[in-house]
């Protein structure tokens, strides 16, 4: 009998830490044809540096490699390493799949080195990019960078989810062989959209450790809550410019308007706030590291029934199926951004129409079982 395809997936972020989502989800489907080995850091800022070994997924098996657990990333990594590399040898892979390149995965490429398997990068941003953006150290960003350009120079094939990062990789390996894999959503993580009449809720979902990513929704509402007086924000999540965000509303006046109930890990929680063809806002500024990014609070508004509304950025526009399945808004105006959310506000049966297509296709052609299925296909090929 023919033995199971073996595949070894990397991660830079402890197995339940948001670095690690795409790779959970899409392992999870391809269990289904494969050997699944997966390898992450047991212990990171996600995780308060508590390791859990005793943590197993139901997909395959997980290694979590030995490290020293302080707030040093640099001190944690030399034994981790070493550890991770005994792992990587005693997977015996047939196809490794690096996800995010940085020092902890680009370890991945051993396997290929010693002409024993394929690798394949999946790139879901510019990493170095945003860790530049973020202020970090030139060695963290430095650091990133290289493993970027190694990963990308010795990768047999590239799995990226938006077309900026695929012209990226192309630009510099044009002969690469590329797969274009947006994020997707798991529906059954999800109570059954109810359609009902809808309410003048507006929701945003997310981390914003700058208030730039918020800045323009906040600055919006006035001239919403004077069109729709019972109107209301809730801003499910936060970050280091939480405060800010507090205050603008204060500043702005419609403090009374805003809720922050803060960060919510279940989904059916963060469902607890939303209703059908409330209106979730992913208005993004145009800048290169959201372009090639792609948002998964998008897939999560359509999953839970509500409308996207999205910055014309990138991918979103693609993603919301040029307004069919959401509203797009140029970026960087909030007086578009107001007239956008009381039109659709005082429209309810445009909302009801949005958000069932929007709901529609989230269960089909944005579930991380469709993009499982696109990436199976890709790794045959590879």
């Amino acid at each position: 009998m023919k033995r199971p395809r073996r595949l070894l997936m990397l991660s830079s972020g402890s197995y339940h830490s948001t670095l690690t989502i795409r790779l959970r989800y899409l392992a999870r489907h391809l269990a289904k044809g494969w050997d699944i080995t997966m390898i992450t850091p047991p212990a990171d800022k996600y995780n308060d540096f508590t390791p859990d070994y005793a943590l197993q997924p139901d997909f395959g098996r997980l290694r979590q490699p030995w490290q020293l657990t302080t707030r040093s990333p640099m001190l944690n990594l030399i034994p981790y390493l070493f550890t991770a590399l005994a792992s990587i040898v005693r997977a015996r892979a047939d196809i490794v799949v690096i996800y995010k390149p940085t020092p902890i995965t680009v370890i991945g490429l051993l396997p290929k080195l010693l002409g024993r398997a394929r690798v394949v990068l999946d790139l879901d941003d510019l990493g170095s990019e945003v860790i530049r953006r973020e202020g970090r150290s030139p060695l963290s960003y430095g650091l990133v960078e290289w493993s970027e350009r190694l990963c990308m120079r010795y990768a047999d094939a590239v799995v990226v989810v938006s077309t900026e990062l695929r012209e990226h990789v192309l630009r510099h390996h044009p002969g690469k062989r590329v797969l274009l894999l947006p994020n997707g959503v798991e529906p059954g993580e999800y109570e059954v959209v109810e359609e009902q009449r809808p309410r003048p809720a507006v929701y945003y979902f997310g981390a914003f450790n700058g208030l730039g990513l918020i800045e323009d929704l906040l600055a919006a509402m006035p001239a919403v809550l004077r069109a729709v007086p019972d109107a209301r924000l809730t801003v499910v999540g936060g970050g280091s410019a939480l405060d800010d965000a507090r205050q603008m509303c204060r500043e702005l006046g419609i403090a009374d308007a805003v809720a922050f109930p803060g960060w919510q890990t279940n989904m059916l929680a963060v469902q607890d706030y939303a209703r059908f063809a409330d209106v979730g806002v992913c208005y993004l500024p145009d800048i290169r590291t959201v372009r090639a990014a792609s948002n998964m609070k998008v897939f999560q508004y359509m999953a839970m029934g509500t409308v996207p509304l999205v910055s014309d950025v990138g991918d979103l526009r693609g993603l919301v199926r040029d307004g069919l399945a959401g509203v797009v808004v140029r970026p960087g105006d909030a007086a578009a951004l107001a007239a956008a959310l009381t039109e659709l506000l005082l429209d309810e049966e445009r909302r009801v129409r949005i958000a069932k297509e929007a709901w529609r296709i989230a269960g089909t052609d944005y579930s991380w079982q469709t993009r499982a299925e696109a990436l199976t296909a890709f790794l045959a090929r590879a």
